[in-house]
């Protein structure tokens, strides 16, 4: 996957039900299939697009991904939606429009899945990433039916668990065959995700907040912006970058700040998109800022 960012949406099954990340729509997803070696189920063993017989050689996987990429596909797939940190809560907007000749009849899947979790396998791994934690609404999908150069928007609400980091979540969807082929195959015809925190976030503010304005926004790297706030009052303001980290933090009484786009060590921030997050004993507000070059 590392050679090939953005391109691959994988989903990392855990199971047997003893493993800290067992999610039982998970395991119920791999028995959408029959058992691929020997009349069993057994880890590791690559699906990819439908296709069951990806093996258990981890030194084969990537040529027969690569060999599926470069294969056409009939669908193309928009992800947009707005979440709230907050709440925990969001919905999710997933347009897909068929490119073919043909109506394409198939079954919609949607999952939310987390990265960067530690867990000591008994395989020796640590660290574990793509691990599925919820399917929306579940691990059946959605039916549907497309006919030929239309499309259809699937709208699905869904919330977050609290103990789950948002910056590590990913939200992944694909269009798939419902049809089993002679060799067992129920083809993907097309997939795609999203950063969790790229759909539109939806801005959780009270009556308090109404006069809050951050200025400019889009920015210039190299120009400070402004926090306007509606009371003088004590604010912690934390700015966080696209992977979670903190890029710096301030705590003022004051109803004004004016941020310099530098991080905590002094350093000019490099342009792209920037979460912040204003707090006080009155409210919580979090955003987007859009750094320019």
């Amino acid at each position: 996957m590392l050679n090939h960012p953005g391109r691959i949406a994988a989903i990392d099954v855990h199971y047997p039900q003893g493993d800290s990340f067992f999610l039982q729509e998970g395991y119920d997803r791999i028995h959408y299939y029959p058992p691929p070696f020997y009349g069993m189920y057994i880890p590791p063993w690559l699906w990819y697009d439908g296709n069951q017989h990806g093996g258990f050689d981890y030194a084969q996987w990537e040529s027969m991904i690569v060999n599926r990429m470069n294969q056409p596909a009939p669908v193309t797939i928009h992800l947009d939606g707005e979440y709230s940190p907050w709440s925990n809560s969001g919905t999710i907007y997933a347009t897909f429009i068929n490119d073919s000749t043909a109506t394409i009849n198939g079954r919609v899947i949607i999952v939310i899945t987390e990265d960067s979790l530690f867990y000591p396998a008994p395989n020796g791994t640590m660290w574990h990433c793509n691990v599925p934690r919820d399917y929306i609404p579940d691990d059946s999908g959605i039916t549907v039916s497309i006919p030929s150069g239309d499309s259809v928007t699937i709208s699905m609400p869904f919330s977050t668990h609290p103990n789950w980091n948002k910056f590590h979540c990913k939200i992944k969807t694909w269009i798939q065959n419902d049809i089993m082929q002679a060799d067992s195959t129920k083809e993907i015809w097309q997939g795609a995700m999203v950063n969790l925190l790229e759909i539109g976030i939806k801005e959780e503010q009270t009556s308090d907040m109404k006069d809050i304005q951050i200025l400019p926004n889009p920015c210039i790297s190299t120009h400070p912006i402004q926090f306007n706030l509606p009371y003088v009052q004590d604010y912690q303001i934390t700015i966080f970058d696209c992977a979670g980290g903190i890029v710096n933090k301030f705590s003022i009484n004051a109803a004004r700040m004016v941020w310099n786009l530098k991080d905590a060590n002094g350093n000019q921030i490099p342009s792209g998109v920037y979460y912040y997050c204003v707090v006080s004993k009155r409210f919580k507000k979090s955003g987007k800022i859009v750094v320019l070059e």
